[in-house]
């Protein structure tokens, strides 16, 4: 393993080794979100801020870039289901992973695109949803040039990590 940072994102199994299923399913995500990354210029990206979280739709008009969305967005709900958490040095998304049981996503992948939904009943996490978001509309604004940079937590937001 080269760094702290990917024992974090690939954990650790009962020999102390990588799990070789999970650090493929890693480097096949992270490979896709860096493809999408590049490729920001080719989405588009509706967000309405709801008072119980978000609705999102993300779209292209290229074929090649929905069949990344909709390899994407079902990945990253499954992270989020199982814990396998990413972008540790981010405090929006280690925030999200902590707060993962108290959101309810709903997704749907259609022909150019994909329509999400996150929702909680927690006001705290609506404010970390709405955050996360903005955040990802950023992603597709700017590109790898913002992927690099932290997320900021929204003000009001109260921290459940330390």
């Amino acid at each position: 393993m080269n760094s702290l940072l990917e024992q974090r994102a690939f954990g650790r199994g009962g020999g102390g080794g990588m799990d070789p299923e999970r650090a493929a399913r890693h480097r096949h995500d992270q490979a896709v979100f860096h493809a999408l990354l590049a490729r920001h210029q080719e989405i588009h990206r509706e967000l309405e801020l709801l008072p119980n979280g978000i609705r999102a739709y993300t779209r292209s008009d290229n074929p090649e870039v929905v069949t990344l969305l909709h390899d994407h967005a079902p990945a990253m709900h499954r992270r989020l289901e199982e814990n396998f958490g990413l972008r540790f040095w981010d405090p929006a998304f280690a925030e999200l992973f902590a707060q993962r049981e108290k959101i309810r996503l709903d997704m749907h992948l259609l022909p150019d695109g994909v329509l999400v939904e996150e929702t909680s009943a927690e006001p705290n996490v609506v404010r970390l949803i709405q955050a996360h978001g903005q955040i990802i509309n950023l992603f597709v604004a700017k590109g790898a040039a913002q992927a690099q940079q932290e997320s900021p937590l929204p003000p009001e937001y109260q921290r459940v990590l330390g």
